[in-house]
């Protein structure tokens, strides 16, 4: 489809034309006719210069796909969405295999479809979902698509185009199926978060099915007016909820008793901090949940989420029913593991995979975070700038090539740093040693302070040098807020900028059981990656031996984030609740002399089981 997107990008942007476009290029490659339908004779070209635009539109399209279908209609809708649009709104294309799953899982619970029953998508798009839902409704119950439209289907977007798109489909799929007229649809442009269907459904007492693909927003790109709309829902309290996070309360809230949701959408809710507040909503309710988890396999191209199949009635249970789908084009149904809500926990998050083997884990020994502090790295917000590989060095300088050009830096004023994340693999930890400018000097009470500039100036001249020579690119840090901090060379954030004796590195995502580095030196820094830290040598090399066990891996297998490729989150809540064995003293000495891998195994799975 390169050369079909190639096309549209050389056309007018107007959302009329485009629509008139693919409306008329429809019409004509599928020998359609409408002469009743006021929405698609709108779109309908008559013009000599833009049919003749139809026409190479149509041999492009055609040379990819064997039909225009309804399907590769909906994915052109979704792919002239601009990439603005797209990251403050969300919108993305839906499979047709996923949303047939949905659609029909969603039908098979509800009894004796009629013109009674009414289906919503609250985030409609460009309503693919409710063209399903119409045409299977119409399958099921023989009704006319114009009392489907009227009476049984209701959409709702924040974008006009997306609602007169919607329009577009809809009608465009009733003609398809041999009925040319005008419809009366239940489609509005709104924020459905502030919407009300009482308002413009006197008779409204909740929908029997909601389906859809909730708008997947990352928090930091959330406009503010509809950061204030999420307030209202007790389901936004915790942390910075992405937008999703507030449709699941909307849909509980606007399904009938009994209602049926069915949703794609993020699977962090589960486990993220700003998921808490939603998980507690869901343990006053305790409605019935199945959810069939994509786990690291992403479904969307183009875009880093991880997705999972929801569903929910709206009837009390006393349990959340849970599955995993590696192979995602293939929905069959899975055996599922019924996990209790009185089992789980809305503060840790939700552990449903491989749920009572977790909780052995996590409920016998001292959990990792009372166990031994955590640090990540450093934030200088340049690294480029600060952490260099030295080309050579003598006893006074360490020499930085940056292009054609060699660089001085006083080798006083560096130190030496590891990024942690290069420990997943069979590397020399010594060759990923690297030296980072370190403008700070010790106080009185332990911590750092930046250098004086005068100071630095006169007693370290060619590293002052050097970042003088990259002021305007530190000072572009923080969108430009770097002008007020303390020093324009210092680091971005002041954390981790003195570290205990002790580091146990490892990487912050793995695909194979971890490989740790215990290092003795108050001196050497982290970025990136991660470290436990004490004064304790003992107590780490304790936890090298546990870190570095299957049996450590098999539980951040079943518990961590996954990602693409078998790699594995080792981050915040995927590992901190893991409890480290409560040894004695004699039971420490006995596993610190342990090296050959089976029996420190056998010792743990005894320790464990």
């Amino acid at each position: 489809m390169i050369k079909v997107f190639q096309y549209l990008k050389r056309q007018p942007k107007d959302t009329s034309f485009i629509n008139g476009l693919f409306v008329t290029a429809f019409l004509k490659g599928n020998g359609l006719i409408s002469l009743h339908n006021s929405v698609i004779a709108e779109y309908v070209f008559s013009d000599e210069a833009d049919l003749k635009r139809v026409d190479e539109f149509l041999a492009i399209l055609l040379s990819y796909e064997k039909e225009f279908s309804l399907e590769v209609l909906i994915s052109l809708f979704e792919f002239v969405v601009s990439p603005a649009d797209k990251k403050v709104d969300g919108a993305v294309y839906t499979p047709k295999y996923i949303r047939k799953t949905i659609i029909d899982k969603c039908f098979s619970k509800v009894t004796n479809c009629s013109k009674k029953t009414r289906i919503a998508d609250i985030a409609c798009g460009c309503g693919g979902f409710l063209m399903d839902a119409a045409q299977k409704l119409h399958q099921q119950t023989g009704l006319s698509y114009k009392v489907i439209y009227e009476e049984c289907i209701f959409g709702i977007d924040i974008q006009p185009y997306s609602i007169e798109r919607t329009k577009v489909l809809l009608s465009v799929a009733a003609l398809v199926d041999g009925e040319d007229a005008d419809f009366d649809f239940r489609l509005f442009i709104h924020n459905a978060l502030d919407f009300d269907f009482g308002y413009v459904l006197p008779d409204f007492s909740g929908f029997d099915v909601i389906v859809g693909n909730p708008p997947y927003v990352c928090s930091r790109y959330i406009p503010q007016h509809i950061k204030d709309s999420m307030k209202q829902w007790s389901v936004c309290s915790a942390g910075h909820p992405d937008l999703y996070i507030p449709f699941f309360q909307v849909a509980f809230e606007s399904l009938k008793p009994n209602g049926i949701l069915g949703y794609i959408t993020v699977n962090s809710f589960m486990k993220s901090l700003n998921g808490k507040a939603l998980r507690y909503y869901f343990h006053e309710k305790k409605p019935l949940i199945e959810i069939l988890d994509f786990r690291g396999k992403q479904i969307f191209k183009k875009r880093s989420t991880y997705t999972c199949l929801f569903f929910l009635r709206k009837q009390e249970s006393k349990s959340v029913y849970y599955a995993i789908n590696d192979e995602p084009k293939y929905l069959p149904d899975k055996r599922q593991t019924k996990v209790d809500y009185q089992t789980l926990d809305p503060i840790k998050g939700w552990t449903l995979n491989r749920h009572h083997e977790i909780l052995v884990y996590e409920q016998k020994g001292i959990p990792i975070k009372e166990y031994c502090q955590t640090r990540h790295g450093i934030a200088t917000l340049s690294n480029k700038t600060y952490v260099f590989m030295p080309s050579s060095e003598d006893e006074r300088y360490y020499y930085l090539q940056r292009g054609n050009e060699t660089i001085r830096i006083e080798r006083d004023i560096c130190r030496s740093i590891v990024n942690s994340n290069k420990l997943n693999g069979e590397v020399n930890f010594s060759s990923i040693v690297e030296k980072i400018v370190f403008p700070y000097k010790p106080t009185e009470n332990g911590r750092m302070s930046v250098i004086e500039e005068d100071v630095f100036a006169e007693k370290y001249p060619e590293a002052y040098s050097y970042l003088l020579g990259e002021r305007t690119v530190l000072e572009k840090r923080d969108k430009g807020q770097a002008k007020d901090y303390v020093s324009w060379y210092a680091y971005g954030r002041t954390q981790s900028l003195t570290l205990p004796y002790y580091k146990l590195f490892f990487p912050k995502i793995a695909n194979r059981p971890l490989r740790c580095e215990l290092i003795g030196d108050p001196s050497l820094m982290l970025y990136n990656g991660m470290a436990f830290v004490s004064d304790e040598e003992e107590r780490l090399l304790v936890l090298k031996k546990v870190l570095e066990s299957e049996v450590f891996w098999n539980y951040v297998v079943a518990n961590g984030k996954p990602y693409m490729s078998g790699f594995y989150s080792l981050n915040g809540s995927n590992i901190l609740h893991f409890c480290v064995p409560k040894l004695s003293n004699e039971e420490k000495v006995g596993l610190l002399k342990l090296v050959d891998k089976r029996e420190i195994e056998h010792f743990l799975m005894d320790y464990y089981t």
